[in-house]
């Protein structure tokens, strides 16, 4: 009977609420090259950048880059706590550390258990030894008082060096938890060991674990890489010669990539973009994201399956002949100067006479402000009787029409680089 009372139950099917409809998060990897300091440009300044523009396009951010990942590790160890360069030391293995020591001269090499005792010792307060009758409560708030010094001290460097290799705004970003850096089996020991300690390796395992990372993202299903002109012509290069296999829905994913980060990148205010503007704005334009998204994924499918320099010329191409006259064209719709214009437009008046009278009572109304609940107020104080109700239609047809510039799929670029300007 039970089961027959289920048969005969309605289907209660759970309400599907805006979020349940929405699509899965779109997570961009963004690959860079090692940058040259020999350039007038800052090594990660690139990184940057590409972060920026992806942000407006993508949910989630990955950096798959050398440079990030070896800065990003310092940054952790001396970060992590007051230990300054006695953390740094302690994260280091002990061939470097004793390399090390032997090429500055010192023949002393540090005992097997020196971390954990270093450890402890940093730990114990030192009243604990003064309470005990043991000697050396001085010497210890010395040696904390050295460490929480070499802490602020190293961290503070650390900062500095952040800025001149172009990654302040990174770590912003990294802290947040906007971005995400790629694990490339980076550590202390292999950014500071010195080359000539291990000379078969010499970086390539590093390189290598790069380059699996890029593959492993550009087979991922769910993931968008996202090229540097370098990084781009080293798979176009393996897909060429065969060393990685194509991957035609891999290709197509990166050029949504491609085409949603790099027209965001092509916006005349973009160079002077803030990532917390570019972060407040993604989540305050969540509908045109969308449309754009849509509009981005339509593009890519007749992209040629290609990465590199062509895939950045194919984004240049539809960046000038389609995206940019849409935004020009916004641009000039939206305008706040077009707003009065279009009224008397449709305002149909007889003479110029009769026009000429409201202009003139209305400007102080409406000059300074662009909403149009004031433009109404002011229409409705400065006209009578039939005139005001023509304004009002007006206004009601304009407000109408607003939704159409807004509903373009590139109405996200023409709203970010109006704010951003």
């Amino acid at each position: 009977m039970g089961k027959d009372r289920r048969h005969r139950e309605p289907r209660r099917e759970r309400k599907r609420t805006l979020d349940t409809l929405s699509e899965s998060p779109i997570k961009v990897a963004i690959a860079t090259s090692p940058q040259s300091s020999a350039t007038d440009r800052r090594p990660l300044d690139q990184d940057t950048e590409l972060t920026k523009a992806a942000l407006l396009y993508a949910d989630e951010v990955e950096l798959v880059s050398l440079g990030v990942s070896m800065f990003d590790e310092l940054r952790q160890v001396i970060d992590a706590g007051e230990l300054g360069e006695y953390g740094l030391l302690a994260s280091l293995d002990d061939d470097t550390i004793n390399y090390l020591a032997t090429r500055g001269g010192s023949g002393n090499t540090l005992p097997p258990n020196w971390r954990e005792t270093l450890a402890a010792g940093l730990a114990m307060p030192p009243e604990a030894l003064e309470a005990m009758g043991i000697e050396g409560a001085d010497t210890l708030r010395e040696l904390r008082e050295a460490a929480t010094e070499h802490g602020h001290r190293m961290q503070q460097d650390m900062a500095n060096v952040l800025d001149e290799q172009g990654a302040t705004e990174l770590v912003t970003a990294i802290k947040s938890g906007a971005i995400k850096v790629a694990e490339l089996g980076v550590s202390p020991t292999s950014t500071l060991r010195p080359t000539d300690l291990d000379p078969t390796d010499g970086g390539d395992v590093q390189i290598w674990n790069w380059i699996d990372a890029l593959v492993t993202r550009l087979t991922d299903k769910k993931t968008r890489l996202l090229f540097d002109k370098q990084a781009g012509g080293l798979i176009q290069s393996m897909l060429e010669e065969g060393l990685i296999a194509s991957n035609p829905q891999g290709l197509r994913l990166a050029a949504q990539a491609a085409l949603g980060a790099g027209f965001a990148e092509r916006l005349p205010a973009f160079p002077t973009a803030k990532m917390d503007e570019l972060l407040d704005m993604r989540r305050e334009l969540a509908l045109p994201l969308a449309r754009y998204r849509g509009a981005v994924s339509r593009f890519s499918k007749e992209m040629p399956q290609v990465v590199g320099e062509d895939l950045d010329f194919e984004v240049e191409q539809l960046w000038i002949e389609t995206v940019k006259p849409v935004l020009l064209g916004l641009e000039d719709e939206l305008a706040d100067h077009g707003l009065v214009r279009e009224i008397a437009r449709s305002l149909d008046v007889q003479n110029i006479r009769d026009f000429g009278a409201w202009t003139t009572g209305t400007y102080l109304a409406v000059g300074s402000s662009t909403s149009l609940d004031a433009l109404a107020a002011g229409l409705i104080a400065s006209t009578a009787g039939g005139a005001a109700t023509v304004a009002l239609e007006a206004l009601r047809a304009k407000r109408e029409g607003q939704a159409g510039p807004k509903a373009n799929e590139f109405y996200l670029l023409y709203e970010a680089n109006r704010r951003l300007s």
